[in-house]
């Protein structure tokens, strides 16, 4: 046994260890249980709340692991999709009449309960790679190597990642996954690379990695708080469309530049909220309120800025379009269409560009993060546990719909 402050311990260990402090109260929700866990210790956790159950307890779990789901005495299944396609119940029952209820789709008798994406996964009338070949590595493929990696509980072990492949690291709970990869790994790379992180971990050396251009983490840290950052501007495609604002006739008569289209900054926001479409009124004993502002209703930008149209929409009108939309309007433009593909790419065609990233569910704001990387180009991806919160046919994204970056 390894002795460990709390805060080096890794998110399936720590989740566990909360639940085990909370084993002596009732427990009325849970947030995804199986985050982190290897199979078998979701076996485990099964065990544990059966029992939580069996001693009175009502037990609410949101979860995307098929373990857990077909361990429940009752699934509700809330979708049919993401976004502004979901919000509808689409299955109440036992997993044993969800499992029945594929079945009646593949015979051709659809109905309301029919359209359960989880239950065509969880049959497997759906995969989430189906089809897909692995690229086997071969002699002459190159490889990055970690040599002597001995932090916490690694055993001065060698490993070798081939490099342009994907590259799966799994084993139980608590083997030594994260330590090799974050604490090894991404410090030492990170380190190499000029922007060190954290002091890295024990190890002898690395090798190749003049082979990769740089080193990127995409982990569950949240992107972060401001209700200004949207999808378009956090894959860097709002500044590619306020220029296209510039453009137009209207603008170049007035002399607007692409500043004027900013909501962050400039003259053309809107002076009531400073371009965020509302009033936040701070509450001393409560959560703090926002009000769409009165002066600009939501919309950001002065009057006058609001004239200028591009296709017969405004720049507000713009941000309220979905990523599939502002494919379709901007479809002469390659610059625009290079920074928002991404975001199809990773299955968040549904997200409206100007949404605050707040809002995002933990799943969305994972595969946004990842959209930001698939836009910049030369570099090297590393993915740790990328399907934290992801249904299966977000998950499948990833696998089956590849992404090759644009040049401008």
């Amino acid at each position: 046994f390894v002795v460990r402050s709390r805060s080096q311990l890794r998110i399936g260990r720590r989740r566990r260890l909360s639940r085990t402090n909370r084993l002596r109260f009732a427990i009325h929700g849970g947030q995804r249980p199986s985050i982190g866990l290897h199979p078998r210790d979701i076996e485990r956790i099964n065990g544990v709340l059966q029992r939580l159950r069996d001693a009175g307890n009502s037990l609410l779990v949101v979860e995307h692991d098929p373990q857990i789901m077909l361990a429940a005495d009752r699934i509700l299944d809330i979708g049919p999709g993401p976004g502004e396609r979901g919000g509808e119940v689409v299955f109440y029952g036992t997993p044993k009449q969800l499992m029945t209820s594929a079945k009646s789709m593949r015979t051709g008798k659809r109905s309301k309960q029919t359209a359960s994406l989880t239950a065509q996964y969880l049959s497997g009338a759906l995969q989430v790679a189906d089809g897909q070949s692995s690229a086997v590595p071969g002699d002459e493929s190159d490889y990055l190597e970690i040599r002597g990696a001995a932090e916490h509980n690694l055993q001065q072990i060698d490993v070798r990642i081939p490099l342009n492949c994907m590259v799966t690291l799994t084993g139980v709970s608590g083997s030594g996954k994260s330590t090799l990869v974050n604490e090894v790994l991404f410090n030492a790379l990170s380190k190499i690379k000029g922007h060190p992180e954290e002091m890295p971990g024990t190890y002898h050396e690395i090798v190749g990695h003049e082979l990769i251009d740089d080193v990127v983490m995409l982990d569950q840290a949240p992107i972060g708080k401001s209700s200004r950052s949207n999808p378009v501007s956090y894959v860097g495609g709002w500044d590619a469309i306020r220029k296209r604002f510039a453009k137009a006739p209207l603008s170049v008569e007035r002399n607007y530049t692409a500043g004027t289209f900013s909501f962050n900054a400039g003259n053309g926001r809107c002076p009531g909220c400073n371009g965020s479409g509302f009033e936040h009124v701070e509450m001393q004993f409560l959560s703090d309120v926002y009000l769409r502002c009165p002066e600009c209703n939501g919309r950001r930008y002065r009057n006058e800025i609001l004239e200028v149209m591009l296709h017969g929409k405004t720049v507000a009108d713009v941000l309220q379009l979905t990523v599939n939309e502002a494919l379709e309007f901007f479809a002469d433009d390659r610059e625009v269409h290079r920074v928002l593909e991404p975001l199809r790419a990773v299955g968040l065609d549904y997200l409206r560009l100007g949404q605050p990233v707040p809002t995002l569910s933990g799943g969305e704001a994972q595969r946004l993060k990842l959209a930001g990387y698939l836009a910049k180009t030369g570099e090297s991806l590393f993915l740790r546990k990328h399907v934290l919160g992801i249904q299966a046919q977000a998950s499948g994204k990833y696998l089956t719909r590849p992404f090759m970056p644009t040049a401008p």
